[in-house]
C-alpha cells in the first residue's frame, strides 16, 4: 500500500462516522521530529489539527514544509493539570500524545514532570473530552530485555539503561491502567526513527544520529560490544503511517501496545560495514567487554567514552527482537527491510547535508 493509497484509507476512514469528512484531533509535541511528520500526514489526509504548543515554534513534515499556519494552535504546557491551557478546546475526536523528553542524560525530576506527569495529565483531559487516547512511547521500554520482545503491556521489568526508558515504561502502565477503567486508548512503541526509507531524508539530526556521526570518526577508537549486538532502526515514513493507521482505527486497537519498529534489526557489525564503505570514514571497532582495555585509548577517546558511555554503550551490549505484527494484520502495513542499501541511502542523506564530513 502506497503513502497516498494510506492517506486515502485515512481519510475515509475519518468520514464514515457521518462526520463532514474530517477527524478534530488534539496532539502534543508537534514541533518535535516525529510530531512534524504525523502533523504533514494527518494533514494530508484531511485531519482538523490542533496542537499543544509553547510559544511559535514552527511545524514541519517529513518533507521540511512549514505546516504552521495549516493547524490550530493552543499554548500549554504537558506538565500542568489540563497542560495549563487558558482556552480548553472542545469537540475532540482523539487526543495524541507524542510529546516527552527523550534525553537519556535528563534529572529524574524532568522525567517525572515531563513523561510521566505529561502522560497523567493526558490521560485526564481525554477523560474529560470523552475521546480515545493514541500515546506515544517507545519500543526500548523492554529494558534490558534481549531476545523476543512481545507486542504486550509491560510485565514488572525494573531493569533499564536510563531514565528515559524506565519513564516511558512507567508511562505505558499508567496508559494500561486507564485503559484497564473505561479509556478507549493504545500505545505505540516506535523503535529507533532514522531517515525515510525511499532517500533518508530526516529533518532533524539527535539522538541517535549523534552517537552515529561518533561511530565514523575517530574519536571513540574501539568500544565494547557483543558480537550479535543489533539496533532496531526504523524509517521515519514507517512510524508514520503506523501512527495514521492508529489513529484511523482507534477502537480497533484499542488496549494494543503496537511496535512501530523493523521485523529484523541491524547487527551492529553490519553498521560497521556501511560506515567503513566512506572513503573519509574512521569507523569505531567493537571489542568483547571482557577483553576491553581502555588504557589502549587515546586522552580525548577516553574523555569521549566517559561522557557519552553511560549514555549508550549499554546498546551495544543487548539483542532485543521486536514482534512487529500487530500493525500488518490490522492494517495491512509492513515496514520495509532497513538493509545495507537504505543504510546507505540514509549515511548518503546525512553526508549531501552536511552532517557528515566523512
Amino acid at each position: 500500500m502506497t503513502l497516498k493509497a494510506k492517506a486515502v484509507s485515512l481519510k475515509r476512514r475519518f468520514a464514515a462516522d457521518g462526520r463532514p469528512g474530517f477527524m478534530r484531533i488534539f496532539l502534543t509535541g508537534g514541533t518535535g521530529l516525529l510530531g512534524g511528520a504525523l502533523v504533514g500526514s494527518l494533514l494530508d489526509a484531511g485531519c482538523d489539527l490542533c496542537l499543544l504548543m509553547r510559544g511559535q515554534g514552527s511545524v514541519t513534515d517529513m518533507d521540511g514544509r512549514d505546516r504552521s499556519d495549516e493547524v490550530s494552535r493552543v499554548n500549554g504546557d504537558i506538565t500542568l493539570p489540563d497542560f495549563g491551557m487558558e482556552t480548553v478546546p472542545d469537540k475532540i475526536d482523539l487526543l495524541v500524545h507524542c510529546a516527552a523528553l527523550t534525553d537519556f542524560a535528563a534529572h529524574q525530576a524532568d522525567y517525572d514532570a515531563i513523561n510521566i506527569a505529561g502522560t497523567v495529565h493526558a490521560i485526564d483531559l481525554a477523560r474529560a473530552w470523552g475521546c480515545p487516547l493514541l500515546h506515544v512511547s517507545t519500543a526500548y521500554v523492554c529494558g534490558r530485555q534481549d531476545g523476543v520482545v512481545a507486542e504486550a503491556p509491560l510485565g514488572d521489568q525494573n531493569d533499564f539503561t536510563n531514565g528515559y526508558e524506565a519513564s516511558k515504561a512507567a508511562a505505558e502502565r499508567i496508559v494500561m491502567a486507564a485503559a484497564g477503567q473505561g479509556l478507549v486508548a493504545a500505545i505505540a512503541r516506535p523503535s529507533i526513527i532514522v531517515g525515510r526509507h525511499s532517500d533518508g531524508k530526516i529533518s532533524q539530526m539527535d539522538n541517535f544520529y549523534q552517537l552515529f556521526r561518533l561511530m565514523g570518526s575517530d574519536k571513540l577508537g574501539t568500544i565494547p560490544a557483543r558480537g550479535d549486538a543489533a539496533f532496531n532502526f526504523v524509517p521515519i515514513d514507517h512510524v508514520v503511517a503506523g501512527l495514521a493507521a492508529m489513529a484511523g482505527d482507534i477502537s480497533g486497537f484499542a488496549g494494543e501496545a503496537v511496535h512501530l519498529a523493523a521485523p529484523k534489526p541491524v547487527v551492529a557489525s553490519v553498521l560497521i560495514d556501511a560506515i567503513a564503505g566512506y572513503a573519509n570514514a574512521d569507523p569505531v571497532r567493537l571489542a568483547v567487554k571482557s577483553e576491553f582495555d581502555s588504557s589502549g585509548l587515546t586522552t580525548s577517546q577516553q574523555r569521549m567514552h566517559r561522557r557519552i558511555g553511560p549514555l549508550y554503550f549499554e546498546y551495544f551490549q543487548r539483542t532485543p527482537q521486536f514482534e512487529t505484527d500487530i500493525l500488518e494484520q490490522k492494517s495491512g502495513i509492513k515496514c520495509p527491510p532497513v538493509d545495507s542499501a537504505a543504510l546507505r541511502r540514509m549515511i548518503d542523506y546525512c553526508v549531501a547535508t552536511g552532517f557528515l564530513d566523512w
